[in-house]
């Protein structure tokens, strides 16, 4: 058994599944332009978050997992590995996963979390986290990334969303559209295939893509908008659940250090669609919102932290950092520095 109770040959299939069936996601984005949206408000002046955000509260971080609205956090700052892996429900190849000394400014720790891969022997690894009890109406996930300069990383990121009845490992089932009861998928992360920072989303109405297949849809297709290579990226994406589950009045917003990039809902923003990529524009159709489900009993349960990278040649070697994870009910903001 692995790590989170998950029987090995389950997660071997996924894995494979999960290699494959995103083999040809660029079939999708190649096919749209990118066109530049409205230009988002400016950060806030001191360089940290807005007065009210949780982090505004809770300067470096420190004391912030004690604050009511707060999920989960993770620092990185364990005394081993082994004590890091015991406080997520899976972990995918431990070998990969190192404790690194460079932390984002404004952190009052120590290190961080890498995960590393090298072409031709390993993709990388993952922490997955299962929540409970799970969140029935909006969910906000804050972390820090360095991505590398080199490196065709597919997936580097934390994901959140929703597996009915819940898991103990991840099972995107990446290809397939989800029927509304089963499962949602809301990723925010850096897509070569966009050439910027994107969504990456799975939900019972998404778009088809054009080889007739349902990879998760990009929907923001700007590749002006993006996280700058080795250096710190303060990222928050936020979901909102739809509320009667009729209705499509679910959200999905995306910040990058502390400006908000990309929000969709009922009716915002307006914009193209073009297989499964939805461009943002200051013209077109309506975005129509989010059914992230039909059914009450699927909720938010889970935030996956990957770093998923099969695509470089042999003897290539990379990793993508990972620091300051923080899940709560409420907007967090970017770390504000100790006072």
């Amino acid at each position: 058994m692995r790590p989170g109770g998950a029987p090995l040959r389950r997660r071997r299939f996924a894995a494979l599944a999960w290699t494959v069936s995103l083999a040809v996601i660029a079939l999708s984005a190649s096919c749209s332009r990118a066109v530049e949206p409205p230009p988002p408000a400016s950060p806030p002046a001191h360089g940290g978050s807005p007065p009210g955000d949780l982090s505004s509260r809770y300067p470096g971080d420190v004391g912030i997992e004690a604050d009511p609205d707060v999920v989960f956090v993770e620092g990185f700052e364990e005394e081993s590995l082994e004590a890091l892996a015991r406080r997520w429900t899976d972990v995918r190849d431990p070998s990969v996963l190192s404790f690194a000394a460079d932390v984002p400014s404004g952190s009052t720790a120590s290190r961080s979390l890498a995960i590393s891969w090298t072409g031709g022997q390993n993709s990388g690894g993952h922490l997955y986290k299962e929540l409970r009890p799970g969140i029935r109406d909006t969910l906000y996930v804050r972390y820090y990334i360095k991505y590398p300069a080199r490196g065709r990383y597919r997936h580097a990121g934390v994901w959140m969303g929703g597996f009915n009845p819940p898991s103990s490992w991840p099972r995107p089932e990446a290809g397939e559209k989800p029927s509304g009861d089963d499962r949602f998928i809301a990723g925010a992360e850096q897509n070569d295939r966009t050439a910027g920072f994107e969504h990456y989303d799975y939900w019972m109405d998404m778009r088809r893509a054009v080889d007739g297949r349902y990879w998760g849809n990009f929907l923001l297709n700007d590749p002006g908008v993006k996280a700058v290579p080795e250096r710190w990226t303060c990222v928050e994406h936020m979901v909102k659940l739809n509320q009667p589950v009729t209705s499509a009045s679910g959200e999905h917003a995306i910040w990058l250090d502390g400006v908000k990039v990309s929000h969709l809902g009922p009716g915002f923003p307006k914009g193209t669609w073009r297989g499964g990529v939805f461009t943002q524009a200051a013209t077109g159709q309506p975005f129509e919102g989010f059914r992230w489900r039909r059914d009450e009993g699927l909720d938010l349960n889970w935030i996956w932290l990957q770093n998923y990278s099969p695509d470089d040649p042999a003897g290539f070697s990379g990793s993508v950092a990972f620091d300051h994870v923080v899940v709560a009910r409420s907007h967090i903001g970017c770390l504000d520095r100790p006072r």
